[in-house]
């Protein structure tokens, strides 16, 4: 197999994760910029559901095509080298993995892998009990309750939240 190919696979692998992620962060940037400055909080017609469908789709293939035309580029002029460099494997294995890593460590930090945020573990029973809403005391406190209130935010009922079952 000639090197230009086996690029576009080097490249192409990784360049898919990261052009998810360039597009996710694009479509992001659009989101914000059409609810701070054109639509608001008023309804939001159809059309920009679909200009953001579009928009992503468009990032996304393009920066795939990109880093594929790299990879081609690349491995064409190494073909005249003998031999393989395996540096240029491990770096794609870790250009494809960092993504991957990334997007974990996010959804660690925001609470959807590992134990549950104060606050939703309140919540959660709260809303198991029948009650309207909940509260937590702010962590800086240091103090660990939790607050079931009605249906005029009055606090109902108030339990530590050691003794919720997680």
């Amino acid at each position: 197999m000639k090197k230009r190919f086996l690029y576009v696979l080097l490249f192409g692998i990784p360049g898919i994760l990261w052009s998810v992620l360039f597009a996710a962060i694009i479509l992001g940037a659009m989101a914000g910029f059409f609810w701070l400055f054109v639509y608001g909080d008023s309804t939001w017609p159809p059309a920009a559901g679909r200009m953001l469908s579009v928009a992503f789709l468009l990032v996304f293939v393009t920066a795939c095509v990109a880093f594929m035309v790299a990879g081609y580029v690349f491995g064409k002029k190494l073909e005249a080298q003998p031999g393989f460099n395996r540096k240029h494997v491990v770096l794609s294995i870790g250009a494809t993995v960092l993504p991957v890593a990334l997007v974990i460590l996010h959804q660690f930090s925001v609470g959807n892998f590992g134990p549950q945020p104060d606050s939703l573990v309140c919540a959660d029973f709260c809303l198991g009990k029948g009650y309207s809403g909940s509260k937590t005391p702010p962590r800086d406190t240091g103090e660990r309750t939790c607050s079931c209130l009605d249906g005029r935010d009055v606090a109902v009922d108030r339990i530590p939240l050691d003794s919720i079952n997680r």
